[in-house]
């Protein structure tokens, strides 16, 4: 049949065809139209196909899993895809710019959430959204390959978007019968989700659940990539938690006083450094390194005015912000809408421990050699109470910088650190995040390798990623040993808190750890494996002799993110809040806890973890009557 209209075609056009011609041939054959607009449907399940084998690795038989064991989850993502394709069809009314508009942003969802999920863990979430200005930056992380199977799916969408446009499947032109039953869509999904309480049932009907931000990773394993997406998006939305009143927080809090400071205690400088990526790989099993890279490290420890330990965070891989938004807050994320950029949140003044050096009569600073508007610091450290933040470009302003790998190199950083606090007439707290060590951990140079790394059961993808991540730690151990040096030389007072803020990803999907047996990650972490994942080393260290504020000894001490500078401000005799005591006796009953640690939880984590529920909305969304 087609064949017979084709060759009519010809014979009534004549010998030579035009492209033009042809074309109108093509949308005149009635089979071909038929089989596009019959086609239409299917195109954004393709789509949903693409994104959700990408959200399961790239693993054809995870993706099988997901629909065998969550079939309700799926049908819902089937019936996101279809209200979002056919809205947008009735608006743009053109199939090939509709299917455009949601093809290319499918796959662009599905890259992203693949990448990110191999490189970090994390997956793609609402609010990276607000990143967008901050594209060039996320994809100078992005290193590794992307599955063949991805090109594949993204050829198919594209050859689907040209038939529409050569047989020009299109809606008819009235516009006010589309614009009316877009709008009727529109309003029935609203009515649907415009309450979290509608929302939740809504959700619930389909075996969904809106999960904690700290386990996205069940979020995404259970709901796919799409349904999660809107679990997310709907959870945006955040209702007051039970119990918030102005009369239940001050209850709370009313068994807590405020500690004056200690009788002649002395005003210390205050350093901080969050080093990119910091912890002792001496740790992987059956890993060996020529030389120690961490001399200065294990020198300090031995130090009698050093205190040191295991720092308990919510982040592995990336997702810095995270951490650095509960040591400067006391806050944790675990109660936030989202996690990916908690300072989208901060719009206004947060009671931070910042703001409590501040009132302390403190000047208050920030250094990151790097964008200043990466995860919207920029506009969030003024709310937490820093009067000045510097960024990568002042640094060319302050210093001779010297890069490494394409970042401000950890030799520069602590430099400007220097220059910055001796300047000072007055004590002065400066936090500083250090950006030399960040990934990707791509294969340097052979003469830039200062340390080999041996380890015959790692991969070379694996191994090239352990050995150009040694040697930028070999520098962030530099950098600690000349920070202590100038330390010691100073006259002023002087205590340094030195920290990692989460383990490198060490190769896509944390290959090393998987590969010399520190973990199993493909089995599914247990609670012994993820206290190792998300805790990170950290040392405190000083020219005067300190208290251990909370921690009980010198060394093997362990702590959460949200109360690391609470126990330092204690060592160097600083008065503290009644939120700050708050936090001191959940410490002695449980000295670290976050969700993501999947811990027991008794009678004193529900109670704790109540009272940050609370205390979070209220300072970071709420009325501030904590404050």
């Amino acid at each position: 049949m087609l064949t017979k209209t084709i060759q009519k075609g010809l014979l009534h056009m004549g010998a030579s065809l035009s492209p033009r011609s042809l074309l109108s041939l093509l949308r005149q054959c009635v089979p071909l139209r038929v089989m596009a607009w019959l086609s239409l449907p299917c195109f954004p399940l393709f789509c949903l196909f693409v994104m959700d084998y990408m959200n399961y690795g790239a693993n054809l038989h995870r993706l099988q899993e997901h629909w065998e064991r969550f079939p309700n989850p799926t049908r819902f993502e089937i019936l996101v895809v279809l209200f979002l394709f056919c809205v947008l069809t009735l608006v743009l009314r053109r199939a090939w710019l509709s299917a455009l508009a949601f093809g290319g942003l499918s796959l662009v969802c599905a890259y992203v959430n693949y990448m990110k999920a191999a490189l970090n863990g994390d997956n793609f979430y609402p609010q990276d959204l607000a990143m967008v200005s901050q594209a060039g930056d996320l994809t100078s992380f992005v290193s590794g390959n992307v599955p063949r199977w991805f090109w594949l799916g993204a050829a198919v969408i594209l050859l689907w978007i040209l038939g529409f446009w050569l047989l020009s499947t299109s809606l008819p032109r009235p516009f006010l019968w589309r614009w009316s039953a877009a709008a009727l869509l529109v309003l029935a999904a609203y009515t649907a989700t415009c309450t979290p309480a509608k929302a939740e049932r809504l959700l619930n009907r389909f075996d969904m659940s809106s999960f904690d931000s700290a386990l996205q990773s069940s979020n995404y394993d259970a709901n796919g990539f799409l349904g999660a997406f809107t679990v997310n998006v709907l959870g945006m939305r955040v209702s007051p938690p039970e119990g918030y009143s102005r009369q239940d927080l001050e209850q709370l809090l009313a068994s807590y006083s405020a500690s004056p400071a200690e009788p002649g205690a002395e005003a210390f400088d205050v350093v901080v450094v969050l080093s990119e990526s910091f912890f002792d790989p001496r740790i992987l099993p059956g890993v060996s390194f020529s030389e120690n890279p961490l001399t200065n490290y294990d020198r300090l420890l031995d130090s009698p005015g050093c205190y040191s330990g295991m720092l308990y965070t919510t982040a592995l891989g990336g997702g810095t912000v995270r951490p650095e938004f509960a040591l400067l807050t006391g806050l944790t994320t675990d109660y936030l809408p989202n996690v990916t950029t908690p300072y989208w949140f901060v719009t206004k003044e947060l009671p931070s421990y910042i703001s409590h050096f501040k009132e302390a009569g403190y000047t208050a600073l920030a250094l990151h050699p790097y964008n200043e508007k990466f995860y919207s610091r920029n506009t969030a450290y003024p709310h937490l109470g820093f009067d000045d933040f510097y960024s990568e470009p002042d640094m060319y302003e302050l210093t001779e910088v010297v890069s490494r790998r394409g970042y401000v190199s950890d030799q520069s950083t602590a430099q400007v650190m220097k220059d910055l606090m001796d300047r000072q007439e007055g004590p002065a707290f400066l936090f500083t995040i250090t950006m030399e060590n960040h990934q990707p951990y791509t294969a340097l140079p052979e003469e830039e390798i200062l340390i080999s790394v041996d380890c015959p059961a790692l991969s070379q993808p694996a191994h090239t990623a352990l050995s150009t991540y040694t040697q930028g730690l070999y520098d962030a151990d530099q950098m600690l040993g000349n920070l202590a040096g100038w330390i010691d030389q100073r006259e002023r007072p002087t205590v340094l808190l030195f920290f990692g803020d989460h383990l490198p990803t060490l190769g896509p999907n944390y290959m090393a750890y998987n590969e010399t047996g520190f973990v199993n990650t493909g089995d599914g972490l247990t609670s012994e494996e993820r206290q190792k994942l998300y805790s990170t080393p950290f040392l405190i260290y000083s020219n005067r002799e300190l208290s251990g504020g909370l921690l009980p000894g010198h060394r093997d001490n362990q702590i959460s993110d949200y109360n690391l500078l609470n126990s330092l401000i204690r060592s160097i005799g600083m008065p503290t809040t009644p939120y700050m005591e708050l936090l001191a006796d959940f410490y002695r009953a449980v000295p670290y806890y976050n969700i993501r640690l999947e811990l027991p939880v008794g009678q004193a984590v529900t109670e704790f973890t109540r009272a940050m529920r609370l205390i979070t909305y209220d300072r970071v969304l709420g009325h501030g009557w904590s404050n």
